[in-house]
């Protein structure tokens, strides 16, 4: 007799089977009160979604609510085998988005003369500006708390320059241009629904430079 072997278990199926926490629910209710606000919901939809939210009992219960919203990464924490990628969470190496942090965003940053730098948690705007005039700004994304899936930088460089760091989970978009002067942004690759970085604006005798963060170094091996 052949024994056939056991069918291979789905780790996606598996992580939404799992029983959703009353903390996941207020998560995903925080999503339908930025979208209804943003205007994305209607009144009614988003009553009958906020229901659906809170008698959810699992997380395939519960991710289904979000459908065709802007779901911020790191929404839902699924656990599952293997680091399972569903919607909504939190993906190593990408910014986490938090709209209702927008009212404690950085300003727009200026050197003149001089350096600014920005790097850490800080909170980034939706849209600002970057100007560097005969000096030199550094913006580091890799640790940011972003307000806005896509972000607008419109960046002045005058005889002056502007280094940006982004996560390899972050796409990058340059509209800027170069007047005797340059702007260096590497190709990068990202998940649907990554967050955007749009770059504006224009390096006049300066530059404008996009970097991946470095790879850590290795310890040294003594022999």
């Amino acid at each position: 007799m052949t024994v056939q072997p056991p069918d291979p278990v789905d780790p996606v199926a598996e992580a939404l089977r799992m029983r959703a926490a009353d903390a996941d629910r207020e998560k995903v209710a925080g999503v339908l009160r930025d979208a209804y606000a943003e205007g994305r919901l209607s009144h009614d939809e988003y009553d009958e979604r906020l229901t659906e939210a809170y008698n959810a009992a699992t997380y395939g219960d519960l991710i289904p609510v979000m459908r065709d919203l802007p779901v911020p990464p790191g929404t839902l924490n699924v656990p599952g085998p293997n680091s399972v990628q569903v919607p909504g969470v939190q993906t190593p190496g990408v910014p986490v988005i938090r709209p209702a942090s927008a009212a404690q965003a950085d300003i727009s940053p200026v050197a003149i003369f001089g350096e600014v730098k920005r790097g850490g948690a800080w909170t980034v705007p939706a849209e600002f500006n970057a100007t560097c005039i005969f000096g030199g700004g550094e913006l580091d994304f890799t640790q940011a708390v972003l307000t806005s899936n896509e972000t607008v930088l419109t960046a002045v460089c005058l005889f002056g320059g502007l280094e940006i760091v982004v996560p390899e989970g972050m796409i990058v978009r340059s509209e800027a241009i170069g007047i005797f002067g340059g702007v260096s942004v590497p190709v990068t690759s990202a998940d649907l629904g990554a967050p955007v970085l749009v770059i504006k604006g224009a390096a006049i005798f300066g530059g404008i430079e996009v970097k991946l963060p470095k790879p850590p170094k290795r310890g040294r091996i003594n022999r």
